[in-house]
C-alpha cells in the first residue's frame, strides 16, 4: 500500500478573518481558515458564534431550519446553568425565526422526523418549526413515529407506566390506549403493512395504529437469576457484619435480549426464536408452527431465510443487568419454513467466545470469532474450514465490510473496498485494519488503519470520509480528493452546503466551488 495520503500540507491550525456581527445582531461572524483544498489553497468557512455555548442542535433532514440549544456557562466555561434558550434560526440568511426561554433542568428537546417536541416537567409539547408556537401538548414521550399516518405511539412521559397512547400528531388527540411492556425496553420494531406496527417485546406485539386493533404471540426473552440475588444478599449482609455497612438488591439479577430478530417472510408470517422456542406466526397472530430450542444454551441468536430454509445463529451473549455478557453456548441451526422440520442444530465448538459477525456466500456461512473465522455448510451444517487471523496485541475481528469503507489509491483517490472487490471477503479489526481474505481464508492484502477510511456523508456529489472523526477528506463522485480539513464529527450538508459544529459556534462552507 502506499502511505503518501496528500500532493500537500494540511495546516492544523485555525486562522480567524474579519470577525464582526450579523445584521441582526444575533451571531459573531468570522471568516475561519479550516484546511486546504487539494490545489493547495486555503479553505475559507463562515463561523457564526452566538452569545452562549451551543448545548445541542437539531436539523430535520430537509428544511433551512436548524434549531440550537444555547446554554449559560460559568465565567471560566467550564460547566453549564439550567439556565439558556432554544432558537430557531433560517440556514439561509442566518435570522432568529423565534427564541423560547428553557431550564435545562426539566425540560428536553427532541427532533423526531418533521416534529418537534419540548418536554417540560410531564408535559410534551408539540411546537411549530415555523413559528414556535404550540400546536398542541399531552403527557407521552414517543418511541415510534409513522410520518405517513400521522400517528405517534409512546408512554407517559416521567412515569414507569406500561399503558401504550397511540397519538394523532395533527392535534394531539389519544386515538387509543392499551398495556404494553416496556420493562426491559423494546428489542425490534417494524412496520408490517402500512398500518400495522410490529413490537418485539416478551415476544411480538401486533398493534393496528389508527384503531388499536391487536394481537400478541408471548415468548420467553429473559431469565431472572434469583439465587444470585440471594447469594449477592448474603454476602452484603456479611460484608455489612464487618464494616457496619449493608446493602441489598432488592431485583434479581436478569438476563435479556435472549430474543432473535423479527424475520418476515414474503407472505408477511414472522418467524421469532426466542429462549426456549422458535415460532412462525401468521400476520394475524395464529401460530403456525413452534419447535422447541435447548433451552441452558440458547441466548441472543440472528434469523435469515434462503430458499425456505430459516437459518437461526446464536450468538453466545446476552445482557446481564443491561451490560453485555457471555450467555449460552454458540450453535447453528435449519429449519423448514413451512412446517418447521429441524434439518440439523450442530454445536459450535468455541464455547467461551460468541459470534461477532456473520455473512453468507452462496451456500457457505462464514462465522467471526474473537481471532479466527470459520466456515459452514449451509446444506448440513458441517464445518469447512478454520483460519486463525494474524492480529497486532490487543486487536480483535470485527465485522465484515460492506459499502461505505474506502482505501487510498494513489495520492489522492479513494475507492470503495466493496464494490471494488466484490469477489474478496473483507474484514474490519477492533483498530480499523481491514484484512482481505479469499473463499478458502487465505489473506490477500492487509489495508493499514491509516488507509482505512468511513464513509460519513454522501449527497450524490460530494462523499465525507475520516479515519479518525478528526481530520476529514472530501472526495467528488468518482472518489477524487477535493480538500482535508479538521473538525469535530457533528455536521451535515444542506444544498451543497456544509455545516460543522463545535460547543461554542458552527460554520458553513459551500462546497460548490471545488468541484474539479
Amino acid at each position: 500500500m502506499k502511505k503518501t495520503l496528500f500532493p500537500f500540507l494540511f495546516l492544523c491550525f485555525t486562522v480567524y478573518i474579519n470577525a464582526q456581527r450579523t445584521a441582526n445582531g444575533f451571531f459573531v461572524t468570522k471568516d475561519t481558515v479550516i484546511g486546504k483544498a487539494f490545489d493547495g489553497n486555503d479553505i475559507v468557512a463562515k463561523c457564526y458564534q452566538p452569545q452562549h455555548k451551543i448545548y445541542r442542535w437539531h436539523w430535520d433532514g430537509f428544511s433551512d431550519n436548524l434549531l440550537l440549544e444555547l446554554r449559560q456557562a460559568n465565567k471560566k466555561g467550564t460547566s453549564f446553568k439550567n439556565e439558556g434558550n432554544v432558537v430557531m434560526i433560517d440556514l439561509e440568511d442566518k435570522s432568529v425565526k423565534w427564541s423560547r426561554n428553557v431550564n435545562y433542568n426539566n425540560s428536553e428537546t427532541k427532533q423526531q422526523g418533521r416534529y418537534l417536541f419540548l418536554a417540560e416537567k410531564k408535559k410534551n409539547l408539540c411546537l411549530d418549526p415555523e413559528t414556535g408556537k404550540v400546536l398542541w401538548e399531552n403527557k407521552n414521550d414517543f418511541y415510534f413515529i409513522d410520518p405517513e399516518l400521522n400517528i405517534g405511539v409512546g408512554y407517559p412521559l416521567q412515569s414507569m407506566s406500561n399503558n401504550l397512547s397511540a397519538i394523532d400528531l395533527s392535534n394531539g388527540n389519544i386515538l387509543w390506549t392499551k398495556p404494553v411492556d416496556r420493562t426491559r425496553g423494546w428489542d425490534d420494531a417494524y412496520m408490517l403493512t402500512d398500518s400495522i406496527l410490529l413490537v418485539s417485546v416478551n415476544g411480538i406485539q401486533a398493534l393496528e395504529l389508527p384503531t388499536g386493533k391487536s394481537w400478541s404471540y408471548k415468548a420467553t426473552t429473559s431469565q431472572k437469576k434469583i439465587g444470585k440475588m440471594i447469594a449477592t444478599n448474603a454476602a452484603g449482609i456479611l460484608l455489612g457484619v464487618l464494616t457496619g455497612t449493608v446493602m441489598y438488591q432488592t431485583n434479581p439479577d436478569e438476563v435479556t435480549e435472549m430474543v432473535s430478530n423479527m424475520l418476515i417472510d414474503e407472505e408477511n408470517t414472522i418467524v421469532l426464536a426466542s429462549r426456549d422456542m422458535i415460532s412462525r406466526v401468521g400476520n394475524s397472530g395464529e401460530i403456525q408452527w413452534s419447535i422447541p430450542l435447548p433451552e441452558k444454551i440458547t441466548s441472543k441468536s440472528s434469523l435469515f431465510l434462503k430458499d425456505s430454509v430459516i437459518y437461526m445463529i446464536n450468538r453466545g451473549y446476552a445482557f446481564y443487568n443491561g451490560g453485555f455478557s457471555t450467555v449460552g453456548d454458540p450453535y447453528f441451526a435449519a429449519f423448514n419454513l413451512n412446517d418447521g422440520t429441524q434439518r440439523y442444530l450442530n454445536m459450535i465448538p468455541e464455547k467461551k467466545e460468541f459470534i461477532r459477525n456473520f455473512q453468507v456466500i452462496n451456500d457457505v456461512l462464514f462465522l467471526v470469532f474473537e481471532n479466527k473465522i470459520v466456515t459452514y455448510s449451509l446444506a448440513d451444517g458441517s464445518l469447512l474450514t478454520e483460519k486463525i487471523i494474524g492480529l497486532e496485541k490487543g486487536e480483535r475481528l470485527d465485522t465484515f465490510v460492506e459499502s461505505g469503507i474506502y482505501a487510498l489509491q494513489g495520492d489522492s483517490t479513494f475507492m470503495d473496498l466493496a464494490a471494488a472487490y466484490p469477489e474478496q471477503n473483507l474484514i474490519m479489526t477492533s483498530e480499523n485494519r481491514v484484512i482481505s481474505l479469499t473463499d478458502s481464508l487465505e489473506t490477500l492484502i492487509t489495508y493499514d488503519k491509516k488507509d482505512v477510511f468511513k464513509k460519513t456523508i454522501d449527497n450524490g456529489n460530494y462523499k465525507f470520509l475520516t479515519n479518525d472523526e478528526k481530520e476529514f477528506t472530501v472526495c467528488d463522485y468518482s472518489g477524487k480528493a477535493l480538500m482535508k480539513f479538521r473538525a469535530s464529527p457533528n455536521m451535515f450538508m444542506r444544498n451543497n452546503k456544509l455545516y460543522a459544529f463545535d460547543k461554542d459556534l458552527f460554520w458553513e462552507l459551500s462546497l460548490s466551488a471545488f468541484v474539479r
